[in-house]
């Protein structure tokens, strides 16, 4: 069963502390303080997930056919051509999907991950791929993509970076590495992005 593979939750306490701590009277800046709260938002969700992962609704699309397959009880075909995870929070409402094409040699894994907030609006965009390679602890390298958005759908903060196995940064040039060139969307809500991944729930 391909289940999700989550990523490192990140911590933003101290630094908010930190910078109360060094600057008492200067207000955080508008644009910081909406990433610090995006940032927290995701974590509780990615925590959210770590608890709730029976919860996970799973469905796949089988080449050939339009119309996604539900899997319930286990029960997976025998070809696949993506997995759709998505799940809901406590209100009932969709707050993640995440689309994993599927790797039918098992040499590379690539999860693109939608966080929603509870008006639909993306707010968070992951995009992480794993890949084999020389010389890198683990034998394997990420690419991790991170963007936030505010709520006008304003990418308001970008990182690109590469891991090894453990999540530990490395510096290394992406170009060495035989990363997929995968087309991929980024939707600006829940609405765009279940009409673009054909994704049909009972209501």
């Amino acid at each position: 069963m391909r289940i999700l593979c989550l990523s490192i939750v990140f911590v933003f306490s101290v630094l908010i502390s930190t910078q109360k701590q060094n600057n008492p009277t200067k207000p955080i800046p508008q644009t910081d303080s909406v990433l610090i709260k995006l940032k927290n938002k995701k974590a509780a969700v990615d925590q959210y997930i770590i608890k709730h992962g029976k919860a996970l609704i799973v469905l796949v699309k089988i080449p050939g056919k339009t119309n996604l397959l539900w899997i319930k009880n286990a029960h997976w075909p025998d070809e696949i051509e993506y997995t759709y995870n998505i799940l809901k929070g406590p209100s009932g409402k969709i707050i993640f999907i995440a689309q994993i094409p599927y790797s039918e040699s098992g040499d590379w894994d690539i999860e693109y991950k939608h966080y929603f907030d509870e008006q639909g609006n993306t707010y968070a965009f992951n995009k992480e791929e794993s890949i084999f390679g020389d010389n890198v602890k683990g034998g394997v390298i990420r690419e991790i993509l991170f963007n936030y958005y505010d709520g006008k759908f304003n990418n308001i903060n970008h990182v690109n970076i590469l891991t090894d196995k453990d999540y530990q940064l490395i510096k290394r040039n992406k170009n060495m590495y035989n990363f997929r060139d995968f087309k991929y969307n980024i939707y600006k809500n829940l609405n765009e992005c279940l009409i673009g991944y054909n994704i049909q729930l009972p209501k």
